[in-house]
C-alpha cells in the first residue's frame, strides 16, 4: 500500500502524519502544540514488557503453585 496515495482529508492521513512529523521544524507555537497533542494521542502503545519483568512475574506464579496446578494458574 502506498501511504502517499492516502487523501489528505482521510483520518488515516492525519494519524500517520502526526506520528512522523518533526516538531522541531514547526515555528508556530499553536501549530506545534496541536501536532504534539496529536502525536501523543496517536502514539503506538508500548505493550511489550522487558524480559526481566516477565521472568519475575513467571517466577512469582510458579512459586505460588500448589498441588501441581501449573497450567491452570499460569
Amino acid at each position: 500500500m502506498k501511504l502517499g496515495s492516502i487523501p489528505e482529508n482521510e483520518p488515516l492521513h492525519t494519524i500517520l502524519k502526526s506520528r512522523s512529523i518533526n516538531l522541531a521544524s514547526i515555528k508556530d507555537k499553536e501549530e506545534k502544540k496541536y501536532w504534539r497533542e496529536l502525536k501523543r494521542v496517536n502514539a503506538i502503545p508500548d505493550i511489550y514488557k522487558p524480559i526481566q519483568e516477565l521472568d519475575n512475574e513467571l517466577k512469582k506464579k510458579v512459586g505460588s503453585i500448589k498441588n501441581g496446578n501449573a497450567i491452570r494458574q499460569i
